[in-house]
């Protein structure tokens, strides 16, 4: 830690408006901390340091500010809660003027970041920052922005989207990017090459988003962009960088506005409601789940199937019994009409598999009190898996790990997470990480039976690195 020579009255003031205790504040950074993958441990006595004029290392300005912004619903920068000046700098390295939502700064230090009216000028910088080693921890550290999870202005264009060229030589390449990205994450998890899809989108397609097409070629390569923007903010994600995460999903849907593909910016604002859910932000999940909902009409029959999926299980969360059922059934009927003929571009984006509906079916049920009914729909995900979705067939299993055990089938839920156990160790996945020290808290109390020890013991070795 840094000094300052004067307490620091700014954060005090904010604090007694919040209504927290410095206990509170420190409880809330370390929560903020995991989102980004760190994990902290700080507690009422380093508030009362930063309290006296002790200046925190970076994130912890940023995680502050941002749990000061979700408590009073306004924005607080690090400047304004005393890490820096108060005119919004702050000596942890942070502006407050500097969202990607807008395009993220790529600015040289010391310079305040710009909003981009471009979509490719903000992925070029953000790309940029993500290439570069010097750069990347800023953008790594940054915390999930609920003021920024807010529904995003649509497309101008009408459903159908544009019909796009196929494979010309100009977007082949791109067209097996998105194939091999998609697959790299199903088999190894996100954090696998999540560094070469960053230098790749830097490198090779943000200089052909730059170079002159004509109009159909140029639609296809934002198109491509958007979907690998898509990509690598699922990786962020999986390995709970969830600020970065969120960074590029807004670069995908303003690349996907750009090309007028309506059915594209639907499946990134789903994504975007599932990490806004995962987060406990249930308000903002419901708006964006609906939003999507609502512009998938005319879409293609997997991609309704796909939305109509995640407004089920918010829906569920937020106690709407008849609005998940109906979402439900929704979702099944498109899910069972034959999809179109794949000439969008890569099948990742063109399909939504079955087991991906089934688990999203036992959330929903779940959400609504249905054990028995969750765990139907989640033994037919299991299923359903394909043998090379390893990173979903570990996280399927782990899940019913848990509903089997609170179903008080203790010798079945341990089988569940045996055979999760058996594919986890091939994934290099935050999530399938944080499933593992669920599994262990869960079994923690059966310690003493011998299938949940066995359990315990294999798994103890392993721990969350990043």
């Amino acid at each position: 830690m840094t000094h300052r020579r004067d307490p620091n009255t700014r954060l005090r003031s904010l604090l007694a408006e919040a209504g927290w205790t410095q206990e509170a504040l420190a409880r809330e950074v370390n929560a903020l901390g995991a989102e980004i993958g760190a994990e902290l441990r700080y507690d009422r006595t380093a508030v009362a340091h930063w309290l006296s004029g002790t200046q925190p290392r970076p994130p912890v300005p940023r995680l502050a500010a941002e749990a000061l912004t979700r408590r009073l619903g306004r924005e607080i920068t690090p400047g304004a809660a005393g890490f820096g000046p108060a005119d919004g700098g702050d000596s942890g390295g942070d502006s407050g003027g500097d969202r990607e939502g807008e395009g993220d700064g790529g600015t040289a230090p010391g310079e305040r970041d710009q909003p981009h009216t471009d979509p490719v000028a903000g992925l070029a910088a953000l790309c940029r920052r993500d290439a570069d080693d010097a750069r990347r921890q800023r953008l790594h550290q940054r915390p999930y922005r609920v003021a920024d999870s807010v529904v995003p202005p649509p497309p101008r264009g009408h459903l159908p989207p544009p019909r796009l060229t196929g494979r010309v030589p100009e977007t082949a390449a791109l067209h097996d990017a998105v194939s091999f990205f998609a697959a790299s994450i199903d088999a190894h998890g996100g954090r696998h090459a999540r560094s070469a899809l960053a230098a790749y989108l830097a490198d090779d397609v943000v200089p052909l988003l730059r170079a002159r097409h004509p109009d159909p070629v140029h639609r296809e390569i934002l198109v491509a962009a958007s979907r690998l923007s898509f990509l690598l903010a699922r990786m962020h994600e999986d390995g709970q960088r969830h600020g970065a995460a969120q960074r590029y999903y807004a670069a995908a849907h303003r690349l996907a506005a750009e090309a007028g593909d309506r059915v594209l910016w639907c499946v990134v604002l789903r994504a975007m409601s599932a990490q806004a859910q995962r987060l406990g932000h249930l308000s903002a999940a419901l708006q964006l789940a609906a939003a999507s909902a609502q512009g998938s009409r005319g879409a293609p029959a997997p991609h309704q199937a796909y939305v109509h999926a995640q407004l089920a299980v918010v829906l569920g969360l937020s106690g709407d019994r008849q609005g998940t059922l109906a979402a439900l059934a929704k979702a099944e009927k498109k899910a069972g009409q034959e999809a179109p003929a794949p000439d969008r571009g890569a099948a990742p984006f063109d399909r939504y598999p079955p087991a991906a509906l089934h688990f999203q079916t036992s959330a929903a049920l779940e959400a609504l009190g249905d054990l028995m009914g969750a765990l139907g729909a989640l033994r037919r995900a299991l299923g359903e898996r394909s043998p090379q979705d390893v990173r979903g067939g570990a996280l399927t299993r782990a899940r019913l790990g848990h509903l089997l055990l609170r179903a008080g089938r203790l010798d079945e839920a341990c089988a569940a997470w045996d055979g999760f156990l058996a594919a986890q160790h091939q994934l290099r996945s935050g999530e399938a990480e944080r499933a593992l020290r669920d599994m262990r808290r869960a079994l923690a109390p059966h310690r003493r039976r011998p299938g949940a020890a066995e359990l315990l013991a294999r798994s103890a070795a392993r721990t969350g690195g990043g």
